[in-house]
C-alpha cells in the first residue's frame, strides 16, 4: 500500500529515515575556550505565557512561567524554541554570570520548525556578550555537547554520539531535520531549551529527550541556519512547500497500471492542492516525479543527500529551497516525459480548512442566543487530552485528517456549534455540542463571518439554522436575543462579542 507523505508543512504518519554518515566534523570535545565562554554566549530566558481554553474561547487559563537557556547569535539575538514563547505575557533575560535580567521582545517565531528569536529591550544589555557562530553539519559519529545549566549558572557539558540523522516530528505534527544523540541529560533543571553544541559553535538545541530510549532529539543545524537566514531579511517567510500529497511506487500493480517503464523510479502523485505552487505549474494527480532539482528520486521517496545518504525529500523541499525558490521537477505522465518548475511558498496556519494552531490571539467565536459558534482548529481538537486522535467527536476529526482533499465543498473553514450555554430560554438545545453549521437563514456558511451576516436576514420572523448532525435544524427568536444575552452576562459573566 502506498504511503501518504504530506509536503504542504503537515506530514500525516510517522516518518524516519536512517542516513548514512558521508563524512565527520573534526575536534568533537569542547575546548576549555568553549567552557570559559559559554556563560557569556548563553542566557537564561524565563517566559510568563497565558493561553485561551479554545472550548470556552472567552476564558483564559493561568499564567504559567518556563525557563530555558537560549543562545546569543550574530545580530544581537537570542535563539530558543518556539513554542517557549507560544501566547507569551512577559519575556525576561538573565546573564548566567552576573545575574543580571532586562525585559525581552520577540522578534521571529516559527512555530512549524519551533524556532523564536527574541531580542531585549534595551539592546546595550547584551554589549561585551560572545555571539555563538553556526557549526557545520553534524553526521553519524560525530560528538555533540548539550550545555546544562545549573539555578546558579554553572555550566554543565553532557555528551553524546550522533547515532542518527532522521526526520522527525516537531511541534504542531510537521516534521524536520534532527540529530538522535545517544544518552540522556543527567539533570532536571526544568530548562525547556538547551544548547548543543561542536567544539565551540552551535549545532542545535534539544527538541526533546526519550528518557527511556537514552536518546536526545536535537533540531538540526540545516533547519537553525535556515531560520536564521530566513530571519536576516525584512520580512520573515518560513519554510517552502509545494503543495501535493505523494505515495511511494514500491507496489509493482501500481507500476504497470501507470505504465511507468522499469528504468524509471519516482513518487506517485496522489492530490495537489488548489491553488499550491504545484497546481499552479501544472502538477497532477496521477504524476510520477522522477527527479527534484539535480537529485532522482526513489521509489520510496528519497533522494543521494551528499552528507547524510538516502533522506526524504521533504528536506530537499522544505529546508533545501527557500520561499520563492523555482524548484525543477521532471515527471512522467501517460508515456511521456515533462519538466516543471513550481515556485515554492508557505502555507500560512490561517490558510487550511482547519487551521494546524491558533496562538498568540484569542480565538474569535460568536454567541447567539446561548449557541456558540466558533471555526474548528486543531487547538480545539487539543483540548481533548494528549489522546485527542482518539477521543475529539469523530465528525470533527474527519475534516482535520481529510481537510485537503475536501477543498470542493467551497468551505474556508468549518464552523462549528461548540456548545449551548444554559439559560431559560435554551431548553430543548442545552445538551447539543460539537455540531457543523452548514446554513444560517438559508445562507451557506463558510467561515465564522458568514454567520454574522446570514443573521442579518431572518427567515419568515426567525432565525434558521442548519446543521449537519441531529437536530439538523434549530431556531431562535430574534427578538429574545438581547434579553439571553443579557442573562449570560448577567449570570456567568461571560462577554457576548458584537453580532
Amino acid at each position: 500500500m502506498a504511503i501518504k507523505n504530506r509536503l504542504y508543512c503537515l506530514f500525516a504518519g510517522a516518518l524516519c529515515f536512517l542516513l548514512a554518515a558521508c563524512g565527520t566534523l573534526s575536534g568533537a570535545a569542547p575546548s576549555v575556550g568553549a567552557l570559559q565562554n559559554a556563560r557569556r554566549s548563553m542566557l537564561r530566558v524565563t517566559v510568563t505565557s497565558q493561553s485561551y481554553v479554545f472550548h470556552s474561547p472567552w476564558q483564559q487559563r493561568r499564567p504559567a512561567t518556563q525557563t530555558a537557556i537560549g543562545v546569543i547569535v550574530p545580530g544581537g539575538q537570542v535563539l530558543v524554541t518556539g513554542l517557549m514563547v507560544a501566547n507569551q505575557r512577559y519575556i525576561e533575560l538573565e546573564t548566567l554570570d552576573t545575574q543580571e535580567k532586562q525585559p525581552a521582545r520577540v522578534v521571529v517565531v516559527d512555530y512549524d520548525a519551533d524556532l523564536a528569536l527574541v531580542e531585549p529591550l534595551d539592546a546595550k544589555f547584551l554589549a561585551g556578550r560572545q555571539p555563538m557562530d553556526l557549526s557545520g553539519d553534524a553526521s553519524i559519529g560525530d560528538q555533540l555537547t548539550v550545555w546544562q545549566v545549573k539555578p546558579n549558572g554553572d555550566v554543565i557539558p553532557d555528551q553524546g554520539l550522533v547515532t542518527s540523522v532522521d526526520l522527525s516530528l516537531f511541534s504542531l505534527n510537521n516534521f524536520f531535520l534532527t540529530y538522535r544523540l545517544n544518552g540522556s541529560l543527567q539533570y532536571g533543571f526544568n530548562n525547556q531549551t538547551l544548547p548543543v553544541v561542536y567544539g565551540d559553535a552551535l549545532a542545535g538545541l534539544v527538541l526533546r529527550q526519550n528518557t527511556s530510549g537514552q536518546t536526545i532529539e536535537v533540531i538540526a543545524t540545516p533547519v537553525i541556519r535556515h531560520f536564521l537566514k530566513d530571519a536576516q531579511s525584512k520580512k520573515y517567510k518560513g519554510f517552502p512547500t509545494a503543495g501535493f500529497y505523494f505515495g511511494a511506487l514500491s507496489d509493482p500493480q501500481l507500476r504497470r497500471y501507470i505504465g511507468l517503464p522499469e528504468s524509471l523510479t519516482g513518487i506517485y502523485v496522489q492530490k495537489v492542492l488548489k491553488g499550491s505552487p504545484a497546481d499552479k505549474a501544472g502538477l497532477m494527480a496521477g504524476d510520477v516525479i522522477t527527479r527534484i532539482g539535480d537529485h532522482e528520486v526513489t521509489n520510496n521517496g528519497q533522494y543521494n543527500h551528499p552528507r547524510y545518504g538516502q533522506t526524504s525529500v521533504v528536506h530537499l523541499i522544505r529546508t533545501g529551497s527557500y520561499v520563492g525558490d523555482p524548484l525543477a521537477m521532471r515527471i512522467y505522465r501517460a508515456g511521456k516525459t515533462l519538466d516543471l518548475q513550481p515556485v515554492l511558498d508557505h502555507r500560512q496556519p490561517d490558510e487550511y480548512l482547519v487551521p494546524p494552531y491558533i496562538l498568540d490571539r484569542q480565538p474569535e467565536y460568536l454567541i447567539v442566543g446561548g449557541l456558540v459558534f466558533l471555526e474548528l482548529s486543531m487547538s480545539y481538537l487539543r483540548e481533548y487530552g494528549n489522546d485527542w486522535v482518539s477521543d475529539a467527536p469523530i465528525h470533527l476529526l474527519y475534516y482535520q485528517q481529510n481537510q485537503d482533499y475536501l477543498n470542493g465543498d467551497h468551505r474556508e473553514k468549518i464552523v462549528i456549534i461548540s456548545d449551548v450555554i444554559a439559560t431559560p430560554f435554551s431548553i430543548g438545545y442545552e445538551n447539543l455540542s460539537n455540531l457543523v453549521v452548514l446554513k444560517v437563514n438559508d445562507q451557506p456558511i463558510g467561515k465564522l463571518d458568514d454567520v454574522r451576516k446570514a443573521l442579518k436576514t431572518p427567515v419568515n420572523g426567525f432565525h434558521k439554522i442548519e446543521v449537519q448532525q441531529h437536530p439538523k435544524e434549530l431556531f431562535l427568536d430574534p427578538k429574545e436575543l438581547p434579553q439571553i444575552h443579557k442573562v449570560i452576562e448577567q449570570r456567568y459573566g461571560i462577554p457576548i462579542p458584537p453580532l
